[in-house]
Formats: C-alpha cells, sequence, structure tokens
C-alpha cells in the first residue's frame, strides 16, 4: 500500500492497485490507479453484467492484493450470488465479506438501509481497521425501490455517500440505468460519484456485445471509448473498443 499527502492536508491517503489489479485489461482505460477514497457508480441496464463486474474487481483485488472487502447484496440472496460468481470461474477469498438484506427486508418494511449499512461498515472499520479497503453495494435502485425518494431521502444520500469518503474506501455502488436515462437517477449520485461506469449491451452482427464505457472519472488521464468485455478466466475481461 503506497501513501501520499493532500495538498494543503497533514492526512495522508492511500492507493493500492484496485482497478488495474481487479480488472484484467482495465490499463488500456486508465492510465494509473486512483487514490483512496474514491467512489465509483457501476450504471447499466439489466443484463449488463454490473454485479459481475464489481463481484470480479473485489475478488481478483483481495486475492492479489490482500486486505479486507465488503460486499453487501439488497435484492440477491448469498448462494444466489455465489453461484452467479462460480459460474464466471471467479473463486471468493476468505477476506471477503458478504452480506445479506433480504431476509433483513422481510422482517423490517420500515428498514432504514442507509443507516444499518453505516453501522455495519462501522463496525467492519472498527474490527479490520486500515485493512478495510473496499465496499460495494449492490443495489441503490433496489434501496430507492424499497423507499420513499423525497428531499429527505436525497440528503440522506448525500450524507452516506460523505460518510464513505470519510471512511477511507475504494467503494462500488451498482444501480440499474436505462438507455438515455441521465446518470444522477433518482437523487444526486452522479453528480457525488468520483467515477461512473457505464454497463451496456450493443447488438453488432447479430449478437449481443457487453460494453464498459467510463464517462466520469476524477483525478486520472482515462479513455472514454465505449469497450468490448468478455468473460475471461478469473471472471470479467477487457478485450478492446469497440468502435462504430
Amino acid at each position: 500500500m503506497k501513501k501520499s499527502y493532500d495538498i494543503g492536508s497533514s492526512e495522508p491517503y492511500w492507493w493500492v492497485d484496485m482497478f488495474l489489479s481487479g480488472i484484467a485489461g482495465m490499463n488500456r482505460v486508465m492510465e494509473r490507479d486512483v487514490a483512496a477514497p474514491y467512489l465509483t457508480l457501476v450504471t447499466g441496464p439489466p443484463g449488463s453484467m454490473k454485479s459481475s463486474f464489481c463481484m470480479t474487481m473485489i475478488t481478483n483485488h483481495l486475492a492479489n492484493q490482500g486486505g479486507f472487502g465488503l460486499y453487501c447484496t439488497v435484492e440477491e440472496t448469498v448462494p444466489s450470488l455465489t453461484k452467479a460468481t462460480q459460474s464466471l470461474g471467479i473463486r471468493l477469498p476468505p477476506n471477503l465479506q458478504i452480506t445479506d438484506f433480504t431476509e433483513l427486508r422481510k422482517d423490517n418494511q420500515n428498514m432504514d438501509y442507509l443507516k444499518f449499512t453505516r453501522k455495519m461498515i462501522e463496525h467492519f472499520k472498527q474490527k479490520e481497521g486500515s485493512n478495510f479497503r473496499v465496499f460495494v453495494l449492490d443495489s441503490l435502485g433496489a434501496i430507492y425501490s424499497l423507499t420513499t425518494v423525497n428531499e429527505e431521502m436525497r440528503k440522506k444520500m448525500f450524507d452516506f455517500f460523505d460518510f464513505l469518503r470519510t471512511q477511507g474506501l475504494y467503494t462500488f455502488i451498482i444501480t440499474e440505468r436505462y438507455s438515455g436515462q441521465q446518470a444522477e437517477l433518482e437523487g444526486n449520485e452522479g453528480f457525488l460519484a468520483d467515477a461512473i461506469l457505464n454497463m451496456g449491451l450493443d447488438l453488432r452482427n447479430g449478437q449481443i456485445v457487453r460494453t464498459l464505457q467510463v464517462e466520469k472519472m476524477r483525478h486520472i488521464r482515462h479513455s472514454m471509448e465505449k469497450q468490448a468485455i468478455q468473460v475471461g478466466q478469473t471472471g470479467l475481461e477487457i478485450i478492446g473498443p469497440l468502435f462504430d
């Protein structure tokens, strides 16, 4: 783990090879890695493999770089997520904790999901310390579907994103987004995120091609070309630009 210092601050920030060690071919997209805290919004329509992308990223990173990771699933059970992960050739490392909210949803109809998630992150931060490096929320859309989206909820989301930054984590937040829809979606998350990765489905020569395109990525020089992705030996991988 490497440390540096923010200008005008005595507090160190740090970085590891998160994106570059997590996704094969990511060096085609970004010049180098980014420092934590860093919040990435992973968007796209159903079937674009948003969860698979994040799971590939986090498992490869933890296997190669060490540390501790937390993956919270709101709508999919752990057995279902594990089965999907294994079908892609991804091996779940022992330093990854997967937490399932589906049972909590049944027992607590008025549950404050953001508050509960915050408490859980604080718990693992206290337990793991600086070893806790990466967090995935799957998905924001599921939380919105269970919550009244109003100004109070938008303020809670702003506070939640601000809280995530104070924890010094690489954060990946998944949410569904349909063609032509803006990145801010229900709240202000598109504006608050450091990066927006748009997963897509393109029809080429009668075949569906899954894609990834960077719409926003702060602090780093990056490509904005649409990239073709495929399932490789250890999950998803980027195979190169997809030209029109």
